[in-house]
């Protein structure tokens, strides 16, 4: 369910709504594309139980349960819940500058840092 059963190439159009995305403005529809691999500060869609968040890419972490997806709206200050790796859908075909990725890759480090933490109590 979580990829829709796509394989790599593949792909889907997904209606979109909100406004956490600056990337995205003016876009209703966006064509999402099942990858291989998804660097940080790609735009992908996750699937969450009862929805699908359009959200830039942080990383993978590691947890109790598997590797765990780290996701951000670009209007957001925290990082969302972790996600399964295996809810990341696929990517939207969208310009990310290098901005986008040194911003991600930032994202990525405290959010990291801050799951440490968690741990560590």
């Amino acid at each position: 369910m979580a990829t829709l059963g796509l394989r790599v190439g593949e792909s889907v159009d997904f209606p979109l709504r909100g406004s956490c995305m600056p990337a995205l403005a003016g876009v209703t529809r966006v064509q999402v594309r099942r990858q291989r691999t998804y660097l940080p500060g790609d735009v992908v869609v996750v699937r969450r139980r009862d929805h699908w968040n359009v959200h830039r890419f942080l990383g993978y972490a590691p947890s109790r349960r598997g590797w765990v997806a780290l996701t951000q709206a670009d209007d957001c200050v925290d990082a969302d819940s972790a996600a399964p790796a295996r809810c990341v859908t696929g990517r939207v075909p969208c310009r990310v500058r290098t901005a986008d990725r040194a911003l991600a890759l930032r994202r990525y480090a405290g959010a990291l840092w801050k799951r440490a933490r968690r741990v560590a109590r």
